[in-house]
């Protein structure tokens, strides 16, 4: 379980739910993958970046969120970029 309080990112897209709360790790991928979109990845704790890093392990299916430079994955339902 994960109280997202504990970490600044995930708590901040737990807008419509207590952030005090314990969730599920897989909610909490979940929460993160579909709202990648608003996550700033410079301003990720150490501690936020081992939990991102050990969820995208566990139900990542080869999906990285990490590191992606530009704009976000399609699957995070950004804007697209067109070249």
């Amino acid at each position: 379980m994960i109280v997202p309080n504990e970490y600044p990112s995930l708590a901040t897209l737990c807008w419509n739910r207590n952030p005090e709360q314990a969730i599920d790790r897989e909610i909490a991928w979940l929460l993160y993958r579909a709202k990648w979109r608003f996550i700033y990845q410079d301003v990720l704790t150490t501690n936020e970046i081992a939990l991102i890093e050990s969820l995208t392990a566990e139900f990542g299916n080869g999906e990285i969120l990490l590191g992606a430079d530009g704009p976000p994955p399609p699957f995070a339902g950004g804007p697209s970029v067109s070249s």
